[in-house]
């Protein structure tokens, strides 16, 4: 759900976080979970069905970190699919509009069924301009671990059928990771981001990250035409004015920068870290990422952009 930032009231006052749990699994060990397809996901409390709902919807609804062990290779699934049909839908050359250079025909066979099929109104088509740029800066910090294994299957799906792409992770330091999941099998990429990201689980620098992105890839950023997505709790251990000046830096360079964080599912949670309160002025859209639902939710207003 999209979240006017500009109607959010500001913090009355800087509230002292407290350190985020840290996963005890670090590292190569809680890649080796995943690459055993999550057997501690066994015991997880099973949410009871909703009446109403079909299987696939409550499947949707259900937090990530309250799915069984025989429901996440269905999510794999679901989300492997989300990101190949936003990669799609991101790739289009072109768009609708009632003067064009080119007949875009099936929409004007569509359009003739509200007159019997008869064509009366002409459908047009143009170019649309080069697609977004689209950067994916992912935290794999240990307060993250039970999310970022589905947003880092989500970037793999869209990085293998977007062609401009481009993404990252960090925990303490920065990884450049898009060669990595530029791989035939999910599994194999998994493989090398555990022999090749050394600081998995570990703490959280944001903005440390941003000055590494910013100095090691100043070419990265099409003016106006990149989206640029961070999939964090906001947990940071780092200097907030470094972070505030990478932000204010970044929000001049992109077109939009959408902030997900799957702590914003809860109805409870206000951004009140100093991570999180610090980055949110410089947002566009501040979005929950916890479920498949608020993922489909963020991925159609990708293509809205």
């Amino acid at each position: 759900m999209k979240r006017n930032l500009e109607q959010r009231s500001s913090l009355e006052e800087e509230v002292e976080e407290a350190e985020p749990q840290e996963s005890s699994r670090k590292g190569r060990p809680f890649f080796q979970d995943w690459l055993n397809q999550g057997e501690d996901n066994q015991g997880r409390v099973e949410e009871r069905d909703r009446p109403g709902y079909s299987p696939d919807e409550i499947l949707g609804r259900k937090e990530f970190d309250h799915l069984q062990e025989k429901e996440l290779e269905k999510m794999r699934e679901c989300i492997l699919t989300l990101s190949k049909s936003l990669a799609r839908a991101l790739s289009r050359r072109w768009k609708k509009r009632k003067a064009g250079d080119l007949l875009d025909l099936r929409a004007s066979m569509r359009h003739s069924l509200k007159y019997g099929g008869e064509i009366i109104e002409l459908r047009m088509k143009e170019p649309k301009p080069k697609p977004m740029r689209v950067v994916l800066l992912c935290d794999v910090s240990g307060s993250m671990d039970i999310f970022s294994q589905f947003f880092i299957l989500f970037m793999f799906g869209l990085q293998n059928h977007y062609p401009d792409c481009e993404t990252f992770v960090f925990s303490t330091r920065l990884s450049h990771v898009t060669s990595l999941l530029k791989r035939r099998a999910f599994k194999d990429s998994l493989k090398l981001l555990s022999a090749r990201v050394a600081d998995w689980s570990g703490g959280t620098n944001i903005g440390g990250a941003l000055h590494q992105l910013h100095h090691r890839f100043p070419g990265l950023y099409r003016a106006r035409r990149t989206l640029f997505l961070i999939f964090s709790d906001g947990w940071d251990r780092g200097e907030t004015a470094l972070l505030d000046a990478e932000m204010k830096s970044l929000k001049r360079q992109v077109k939009r920068i959408l902030w997900l964080n799957p702590l914003l599912g809860s109805k409870d949670y206000k951004p009140l870290c100093r991570g999180m309160s610090t980055a949110l002025q410089y947002l566009d859209h501040f979005l929950p990422c916890h479920n498949l639902l608020s993922m489909k939710n963020m991925s159609h207003l990708l293509t809205k952009l």
